[in-house]
């Protein structure tokens, strides 16, 4: 059997998707990137408290054991059983479990054991959704119960639990761990590498498009951008620089703060990710931050009043009453009353709103996702402008 960890984390932890990318760029700022894995790294970080009666059970587990293969909870998926029996052969199968895997019956540290599937449902298995309010400890709470005909045969139990979860099992490899004890109990942080692939990625590919690729709307907080170039500083002779310019435009960096409320986003942002691989793909992001109330339309020109509109980006979306637009800037002229911006498409619906689409890229490989105590989640990811024209 392997090595198992039953104690809840005591803060939130941090999940980490790692790919790898290797980035070709040329004079000019254009860029190559060629994927290097199919499917990223995915680690987790978390701390846990142990007992005074348990703690050199951990320590000489982690001691002995390192290398070994380790069984880590998915707390963010356990799911509020109820009574269980002594010797209870079937219980719900709610986690779309097969044949031999393994997972774990859960009411408290002490009180708990491994089991496994013997028999599966033919049934599909329910989706639940967690609506208790944020604590400070992991809860779990079905929204609905579970229909008793959906049931699976596992070993005997081996305890009577009065109020027990289940939490599927997930196989890892400890990569770091960290013991600290002061006074009755002890802390201990550790870091594990999933050792079998999680695959977000099939499945429909969510998300609207553009000329073929994903537009992200940017609703997510503080727009701060940076503008970068790539400029060498060569010394010929001493007290003498020299500037030599490598890109021929500007690019414009920034970070994204992603938040995540419950289960459901949380699983909609892992398979965003997924498709966009890192630093591989590119996608284009909405800014929304242009609010262009005096502005009408005619035909295929857009006329706004405000002087100061000059847009750098070639590429608009539209903000409708009741849909979104996405167009592409062909002409700009001053008429002294209004700015005329020329697009490529007819349109004839009302624009209540116009932003800026930049076509960007992740300017990382490790995508964090850090977990509140309750199903909220947040990550922070940089990003970086990819030149359009090498696109279209």
């Amino acid at each position: 059997m392997s090595n198992i960890i039953t104690e809840q984390p005591i803060k939130g932890a941090k999940e980490t998707f790692s790919w790898l990318t290797d980035i070709i760029e040329t004079k000019n700022g254009r860029e190559h990137r060629i994927g290097l894995r199919a499917l990223p790294r995915v680690s987790y970080e978390y701390s846990f408290l142990t007992h005074i009666h348990n703690r050199n059970y951990y320590l000489n587990s982690l001691r002995n054991n390192f290398t070994e293969i380790w069984l880590i909870p998915d707390w963010l998926s356990g799911i509020y059983l109820g009574e269980l029996e002594l010797g209870q052969k079937t219980i719900p199968n709610i986690l779309n479990q097969k044949v031999g895997d393994k997972f774990l019956i859960y009411q408290n540290a002490e009180h708990s054991e491994v089991n496994e599937w013997l028999q599966l449902p033919k049934q599909k298995p329910l989706e639940f959704v967690f609506i208790e309010p944020k604590k400070t400890k992991l809860v779990f709470e079905l929204k609905k119960r579970v229909p008793v005909e959906k049931q699976v045969n596992i070993k005997p139990i081996n305890y009577h639990y009065k109020a027990a979860y289940i939490l599927p099992l997930m196989p890892c490899y400890l990569t770091n761990t960290k013991y600290t004890t002061s006074g009755y109990e002890s802390q201990i942080d550790i870091s594990v590498e999933l050792s079998h692939e999680l695959n977000f990625s099939s499945g429909a590919n969510y998300g609207i498009k553009y000329l073929g690729l994903e537009v992200l709307h940017n609703c997510y907080g503080v727009n701060e951008s940076t503008i970068q170039k790539d400029i060498e500083i060569v010394d010929y002779d001493l007290g003498k620089i020299t500037r030599i310019e490598n890109w021929q435009y500007s690019k414009l960096s920034r970070s994204l703060t992603f938040y995540l409320d419950g289960l459901k986003e949380i699983q909609a942002f892992k398979k965003f990710i997924y498709r966009i691989e890192g630093k591989l793909n590119a996608f284009w992001l909405c800014d929304n931050d242009e609010n262009l109330v005096k502005t009408h339309i005619l035909v295929d020109k857009i006329y706004i009043e405000n002087q100061s509109f000059n847009p750098s980006f070639k590429y608009l979306a539209l903000f409708h009453p009741d849909s979104v637009s996405y167009v592409k800037i062909i002409n700009i002229k001053n008429t002294g009353k209004s700015i005329q911006l020329t697009i490529d498409q007819v349109i004839t619906k009302p624009i209540t709103k116009i932003s800026h689409l930049m076509l960007c890229r992740f300017d990382t490989d490790d995508i964090q996702i850090e977990y509140d105590t309750y199903l909220q989640a947040q990550s922070n990811i940089p990003i970086i402008e990819v030149f359009d024209d090498q696109y279209f």
